[in-house]
Formats: C-alpha cells, structure tokens, sequence
C-alpha cells in the first residue's frame, strides 16, 4: 500500500502560519494594552497628586494667580488621564479582538489536524485490512498445499 499522504496537508500549514500571525498579532496588542495601562496608571497618580497639591495649597494662604495655576494644572492633567484612558481602552478592545482572532486560527488548527488524524486513522485501518488478507490467502495457500501433499501421500 502506498504511503500516507494527507491531501489537506498545504491547508493545514497555511493555516498553522495564520495561527503563528495571530499569536505575534495578539502578543503585540497584549503588549500595547499592558503599556498604556501603565500609562493610565501613571496618569492617575499625576492628577492625585495635582489635587493633593491643590488642596495643601489652598489650606494656607495663597495668591489667587497661584490657585488659577494649580487649577489649570488639574485641568491639564485630568484630560491627560481621560486620553490616556480613551487609548487603554481602544487598546484593550484591540487586544480582546486579536485573542479572538487566536482563538478562531486555533481552532481551525485544530480542525485540519483532526481530520488528518482521522484520515491517518483509516489509512492504518486499510493497510491492517490489506495485511489481514494478504495473510489469509497465505495461510489458505499453505492450508490447500498440505492437503494436496497429503493427498498424494494417500494416494488419492
């Protein structure tokens, strides 16, 4: 019997490759996500900060130029951290799509190797019926054999 060659074999490289491009896709945008939660994180301290300032400021006396400053700093560093956490989650959505993605080249995976399996399966299945027959035939050539050299040994 011929040797065992699984005709999807080029499909199921193709879409190991694709599976590969989503993993590195998906490892970037986990990467991504994971460095503008950094960001946002440090985005908060800042403007906790800012306000604690603000408000150890305002406990003494102060000019009112210097409260405005400390307003606008607040300011700034609030739509700061509002941006920085617009991005962390558009990042995060990218990164969730692109685990979906994984998912879906995964299982495609998954399906042409087991399909190949299953044709590996039969393939085995047929050769083990092929070596079953052929040894049937032996072993019915060996039984006729003997019953003809016994026969001509009786002398029939």
């Amino acid at each position: 019997m011929n040797a065992f060659k699984f005709r999807g074999a080029r499909l199921l490289d193709w879409r190991k490759r694709q599976a590969d491009q989503a993993r590195e896709a998906f490892v970037r945008a986990a990467e991504s996500a994971r460095e503008t939660a950094d960001l946002l994180a440090s985005a908060e301290a800042g403007s906790a900060r800012a306000e604690r300032e603000y408000l150890a400021t305002i406990a003494a006396p102060a000019e009112i130029a210097t409260l405005e400053r400390y307003r606008n700093w607040i300011g700034r560093q609030r739509r700061h951290e509002d941006a920085c956490r617009r991005n962390h989650e558009e990042r995060r959505v990218l990164a969730d799509q692109a685990a979906l993605a994984l998912q879906m080249a995964n299982r495609q995976v998954k399906v042409m190797e087991r399909l190949r399996d299953r044709a590996l399966a039969r393939h085995r299945e047929a050769e083990r019926k092929m070596d079953m027959k052929a040894l049937d035939e032996l072993a019915t050539v060996r039984f006729a054999r003997r019953r003809a050299d016994e026969g001509a040994a009786r002398g029939y």
